[in-house]
């Protein structure tokens, strides 16, 4: 399972490169990609690089001091999809619930009133 900021660096990586091409990236561009929050340095980067080379989410065909040659496999694309496709059908789900509850309300509330109106008119 992946953490928030392998998340942020994983759908850097992706929305970055081509279907299955490797591409050269600076730290200092993957840092950027990170929320504040997170106080991301050096570290945090080769950490997450690391954990999602061994999850194999991504190839990495070299690396140094400053620089990481990446390519993101079809895996990570696979993953990040089906987590949008999850997070629409929630939306979706609440919108459906919302009106659930407003339609329940309303209907609720107009058998009380004819209820009513009933009673009245025969007593």
């Amino acid at each position: 399972m992946l953490d928030d900021r392998s998340k942020y660096v994983l759908n850097f990586l992706v929305k970055e490169c081509n279907e299955g091409s490797y591409r050269v990236f600076d730290i200092g561009e993957i840092l950027e990609c990170l929320p504040k929050k997170y106080h991301a340095d050096e570290s945090l980067v080769k950490q997450c690089m690391q954990y999602l080379q061994k999850g194999d989410y991504i190839d990495i065909k070299y690396k140094d001091n400053k620089n990481y040659c990446v390519s993101p496999l079809p895996f990570a694309r696979q993953i990040l999809e089906s987590e949008s496709n999850f997070k629409q059908k929630t939306k979706k789900f609440f919108k459906i619930g919302t009106m659930l509850y407003i339609l329940v309300f309303i209907f609720a509330f107009l058998g009380s009133f004819l209820a009513i109106i009933v009673y009245g008119l025969i007593f």
